[in-house]
């Protein structure tokens, strides 16, 4: 229900909003366009014009007439003012003027005084008007259109004035009508404008939510990692103190149970268990102590350097310690020039926890075997043994700090070199790979890319 309810205001109230915003503006538009083309439009004001200059004209022809009947001698300007006239009557028979004339109901009664005059052309052109029947004839001619015109001007003129009441009443409307779009506009705008304002929160709350579980994950993580830190090493004191404190334990009970009875060369001898695992357990957190250091200390110094050379050396330095083994280099690169970019310290370090490692956990008389190998832009080198190998639920942590595998319980160690290792690995961009078959042996791997 919750969903249904985010999903209605989420999105079908703004899609909403949106389409009547758009029929909103869309009838704006229309309707401004509709005002805009009433207001290009004005007949009335046309059929004004018409007719008073129809009427103007018609004087003036009668005035022509008038002043050559009483001065002769004058300039003739009938016919002149005869064609203005005519062009007068045809502005009235034509278009949207015929049309207002029979609006107004003078367009019938205007046909025959029109037609009278238009059909006396050639007699007004020629015509004797010093002649008084003449001028009795032009004032039959003229009057009737004269009394009419003066009608349909006034008319014209009170069918402007309704026309301009009823435009402006048809503005006025209009006015409020995009008055009311705009106010629908304006909500509408409001309303997504909202919308968005709620979204932008509710997305901020969102991020805000996720950061805040981002980092209750990592802190679940890291809290999780310490807890296993403490674990394992808990783990590794108990087991690698409790022999050396049993030995200390047991001799100092015999001790308290003979008393004077046991002789100098036993208390001797007793003394120098204890104290040999008094050194044990010195040794024990000296080593947990000195690797903390060192991790805190040490910064990878990068250059290039042969691969095959560090190998050599970290052989040499193996069998320095343990002379009676053997272990076997094979150098699968094809004779290539094996440069990679690292810490020669560094990774002789790790090469060095890998060779003890491998006699460590394997019989004295089995051999350890390295390879150097190219695969693609990698160098790689596996160290490889045939101990006891790995049990597959120890497999993912042998590289955790403290962490020792159940086939490793009856050595001493602190857990902590092959996490030294992935330390230093990583300081330089190289990768440890780890592979076991349990009973079998195992092999690790250090990976540089060619330098």
């Amino acid at each position: 229900m919750n969903w249904k309810r985010s999903s209605l205001f989420g999105y079908l109230l703004p899609i909403l909003t949106i389409i009547i915003l758009t029929i909103l503006l869309t009838l704006t538009l229309l309707r401004l366009a509709s005002v805009q083309q009433d207001m290009r439009t004005n007949v009335s004001a046309n059929m004004v014009w018409v007719t008073y200059q129809a009427h103007t004209e018609s004087l003036l022809l009668r005035d022509a007439i008038y002043q050559h009947a009483t001065d002769p001698e004058a300039p003739n300007t009938i016919v002149f003012r005869y064609d203005i006239f005519l062009s007068r009557l045809h502005l009235l028979n034509q278009g949207p003027q015929e049309r207002q004339l029979e609006e107004i109901g003078i367009s019938a009664k205007l046909a025959d005084p029109i037609a009278a005059i238009i059909n006396a052309e050639s007699w007004f052109k020629t015509a004797d008007f010093t002649d008084l029947n003449n001028l009795r004839r032009m004032q039959q001619l003229l009057t009737p259109f004269n009394d009419l015109i003066k009608d349909a001007s006034t008319k014209a003129m009170v069918a402007q004035w309704n026309e301009v009441g009823d435009r402006l009443d048809a503005y006025r409307n209009a006015v409020l009508t995009l008055i009311m779009l705009m106010i629908g506009i304006w909500l509408c705008s409001a309303a997504i404008s909202i919308q968005l304002l709620l979204s932008l929160k509710k997305a901020r709350e969102n991020e805000s939510i996720k950061l805040r579980e981002i980092s209750l994950t990592k802190q679940l993580e890291t809290e999780r990692r310490v807890s296993e830190l403490y674990r394992s090493f808990g783990s590794m004191v108990s087991h690698q103190f409790r022999t050396p404190l049993a030995i200390i334990d047991a001799s100092m009970q015999r001790l308290i149970r003979s008393g004077s009875k046991m002789s100098v060369d036993d208390i001797t001898r007793r003394a120098t268990k204890v104290r040999s695992a008094s050194l044990r357990l010195t040794n024990l957190i000296d080593s947990i102590l000195a690797a903390d250091r060192f991790l805190d200390n040490v910064s990878a110094q990068m250059q290039r350097y042969g691969y095959t050379s560090l190998i050599h050396q970290a052989i040499a330095e193996q069998l320095a310690h343990t002379p009676n083994r053997h272990i076997h280099f094979h150098d699968k690169t094809q004779g290539d020039i094996a440069l990679i970019l690292c810490d020669p310290l560094l990774t002789g370090q790790i090469l060095s926890n890998f060779l003890s490692n491998a006699i460590k956990y394997s019989e004295p008389n089995q051999p350890v075997d390295v390879d150097l190998r190219r695969e693609g832009p990698w160098l790689i080198c596996v160290v490889r043994d045939q101990g006891r190998g790995i049990h597959p639920d120890d497999l993912p942590h042998v590289l955790q700090r403290y962490y020792r595998a159940k086939t490793a319980s009856d050595k001493d160690g602190t857990g902590i070199g092959l996490y030294i290792a992935s330390t230093l690995a990583t300081m330089q961009q190289a990768e440890i790979r780890v592979a076991s078959v349990f009973g079998e042996g195992s092999q690790f791997s250090l990976r540089f890319r060619a330098a």
